[in-house]
């Protein structure tokens, strides 16, 4: 007797379901599973701290202009009747370069003239005016003087007395009188003199003369044409006093500002010549700040020769403004300050050494050099009265800073150089400021390097400037020839 037995298709599909997990388990932990050559391998990648020179810049750009640029405009309305000079002529200081028409102004000096003339005779008229009421004033005093002698005898009667009386005092007002037209007529004659002159200047100005020495850049008139300067004066002229010598304008970031100081030197290049690299010096920070669309930056104005005179205004300039400079110092990659081990090299030795990762160099110290009092005696060759004065300086700078809570390093920068300049001498003392200027440039870090046993260690160093390539180390743990780690790659097998 045979027995069949069968399986519902809902059954089915559950042992279906139960196998296929089983089976993505086994092979998952086969997979997975690590081995000797499935385990993930790093491959570390150095390069040599090595000695070389470096430069840090910030990239700008700006427009050439002339040193000292004067529009030449006009003061007066009129035709431009004469053009003597056209673009790019040299011009000196005085030369006559514009004539407007001067019939107008020649005829308010003639009328002018002819009324000063009337003043003046005016004051003559008065004046013989004045000597004849003082001749009558004479008359009328003497006539009054015998009609009181006689009057005092009894030989005048009082009526006749107080006639000449009269007749005096009458006279002595007509003086004061003539004396007052006098005058009159002498300040009436200044004011026709100062008219006069005022003509006589605007028929001056008819002539356009060049204020400066120097070429010109731009002339707006040309003849016949009709120039107004009843609200402001027009310009006709550009002059460029010398072109030997340029400046250009940069707009500086406010992020880069601070890097900027007045006397760094500039290379740049304009496009009109690419194969030239010229150079100018940093001759002004202007502290007014231009915003727009919330973009701050800054004015800063370079000077530069211009040999030849190439360079045009208006040319735009790409420049680099090289904020600092260094030559056979140490360097380092940037990416090897941007390494840091991955979990993964902490938790495991590495590949080529039986120990892990290694912080910090036994027995080195950031900076080095014995401090920065002994890096100071060094450097400026102190005394040991100089030494021991500046010890003291430093530590009551410290010490007040201390206990003033929070350390202001600005403030203790300041006291420090206060007491230093009654112990150095000026020679000594521009040294210092080149060495603080330097210090307060740099900050700390850290790069790891790879040992000749292969192991990897920290060293602690203090950064100086950075281009896009590498940063000084201006002191620390590390030496020159060291691999410095810049990569760490995982890779399996």
């Amino acid at each position: 007797m045979s027995v069949r037995i069968g399986m519902t298709g809902t059954a089915l599909n559950k042992w279906i379901w139960i196998a296929a997990a089983i089976a993505v388990l086994v092979v998952g932990y086969f997979v997975l599973q690590p081995s000797g050559e499935g385990q993930a391998e790093i491959t570390i990648e150095t390069q040599a701290a090595e000695t070389g020179n470096i430069r840090r810049s910030v990239a700008a750009s700006g427009s050439v202009r002339a040193l000292v640029t004067v529009e030449v405009g006009s003061q007066l309305s009129g035709q431009i009747s004469e053009l003597y000079v056209d673009f790019n002529d040299t011009v000196e200081e005085g030369q006559l370069i514009a004539q407007l028409d001067p019939q107008t102004y020649e005829t308010r000096v003639r009328e002018a003239e002819a009324t000063r003339q009337t003043a003046a005779a005016n004051l003559a008229l008065q004046r013989a005016s004045y000597a004849r009421v003082q001749a009558t004033t004479r008359t009328a005093r003497l006539e009054f003087e015998r009609t009181e002698a006689l009057a005092s005898r009894g030989n005048a009667s009082q009526a006749a007395l107080d006639n000449a009386r009269a007749a005096y005092d009458a006279a002595e007002a007509e003086l004061g009188v003539a004396a007052a037209q006098i005058t009159n007529a002498e300040a009436t004659l200044q004011q026709r003199e100062a008219t006069l002159a005022g003509a006589r200047i605007d028929l001056e100005r008819t002539s356009i003369r060049a204020p400066i020495n120097g070429i010109v850049v731009d002339r707006a008139v040309d003849e016949g044409q009709t120039v107004a300067a009843s609200l402001s004066a027009p310009t006709l002229f550009t002059i460029a006093q010398d072109l030997s010598q340029v400046q250009i304008d940069a707009q500086i970031d406010e992020a880069d500002i601070g890097q900027i100081r007045t006397g760094q030197p500039v290379r740049f290049t304009v496009d009109a010549y690419p194969e030239l690299d010229l150079r100018g010096e940093v001759e002004q920070i202007r502290l007014a700040p231009e915003i727009l669309t919330n973009v701050v930056t800054y004015t800063v104005v370079i000077s530069a020769a211009n040999p030849g005179q190439r360079l045009l205004p208006g040319m735009t300039a790409n420049m680099d403004i090289v904020t600092g400079e260094r030559t056979d110092v140490l360097l380092v990659p940037n990416s090897a300050l941007r390494f840091r081990p991955s979990p993964a090299l902490e938790s495991r030795s590495d590949p080529l050494s039986e120990e892990g990762p290694q912080r910090g160099r036994p027995g080195g110290a950031p900076g080095g050099g014995g401090g920065p009092m002994a890096r100071m005696a060094e450097t400026l060759n102190l005394t040991e009265d100089q030494q021991e004065r500046a010890r003291q300086v430093f530590r009551s700078a410290f010490q007040q800073a201390q206990s003033g809570g929070e350390i202001d390093r600005a403030a203790v920068q300041d006291a420090i150089e206060t007491g230093l300049r009654d112990i150095l001498t000026p020679d000594q003392m521009r040294e210092y400021r080149v060495m603080a200027r330097e210090a307060a440039e740099t900050r700390s870090g850290s790069v790891w390097v790879r040992t000749a046993a292969g192991r990897l260690e920290e060293r602690r160093v203090r950064l100086g400037i950075s281009d896009t390539q590498n940063t000084e180390a201006v002191g620390g743990q590390l030496e020159a020839g060291e691999a410095v780690v810049t990569r760490a790659r995982e890779s399996r097998g």
